[in-house]
């Protein structure tokens, strides 16, 4: 299971090279297949697909049965403690782009990582999984960007960088420039960490795996 592990690790890295490796409004429907090729074990579409237009969308998982099955449940967990001890987690990552008339015009990235089984409880005593108001939060970090035409921002990050943003959708961070960001400003809001992934002890913070990112994001916050 542990070279399992660094095995997901391996192909995540790959995965998010090949994502970077796209050039917005200058990729091919051709370097669109050849990824959808390479990683179609692992990639979906809905509707149609073709030149003119296609979504395609990325899963890879890791250990999914450390939380999954117990979604609504509350117990010890004892299956999801054990692994942790020997230092598994459950993981995933996620890759996205789009093709419109032959050119790819957005792309994204994303990595998940479970926290410890003794952080599933909320900090008001309640467990984190249960469904509350109509939605349920997984516990784990997660992280992501995306490059398109513009940026997901508030006015004043919008006012201060017309060029990146970031938006917390529930427990997800996510990152958004546009190609006419810096080059050096894009290659740090795509550094993931991907040690999080194998290391002995967990990750427990967003800004172990991607750092610029969560800094950028708590500085708007403390304006």
């Amino acid at each position: 299971m542990e070279a399992r592990q660094w095995l997901f690790r391996s192909r995540a890295e790959a995965l998010l090279a090949d994502i970077k490796s796209l050039e917005l409004n200058h990729s091919s429907w051709s370097d669109a297949q050849k990824l959808m090729t390479r990683w179609g074990k692992w990639g979906s579409w809905s509707g149609n697909c073709n030149s003119e237009d296609c979504s395609y969308y990325i899963l890879i998982s890791h250990l999914p049965q450390v939380y999954p099955d117990f979604m609504f449940e509350e117990g010890p967990h004892i299956g999801a403690r054990v692994l942790q001890l020997v230092g598994l987690r459950s993981a995933g990552v996620t890759a996205r782009f789009h093709v419109t008339h032959g050119r790819v015009t957005e792309k994204g990235f994303g990595m998940s990582v479970a926290l410890p089984v003794n952080t599933w409880i909320t900090p008001g005593g309640d467990f984190w999984l249960r469904e509350k108001y109509g939605s349920a939060y997984w516990p784990t970090l997660d992280v992501a960007f995306r490059e398109g035409a513009k940026p997901d921002s508030t006015p004043d990050q919008f006012a201060e960088h017309p060029n990146r943003g970031f938006i917390q959708r529930r427990i997800l961070l996510e990152a958004s420039f546009t190609p006419e960001e810096s080059s050096e400003e894009q290659a740090a809001l795509t550094d993931f960490h991907f040690n999080c992934i194998t290391r002995w002890r967990p990750c427990m913070a967003r800004g172990e795996i991607l750092p610029r990112a969560e800094e950028e994001f708590e500085a708007e916050g403390r304006k």
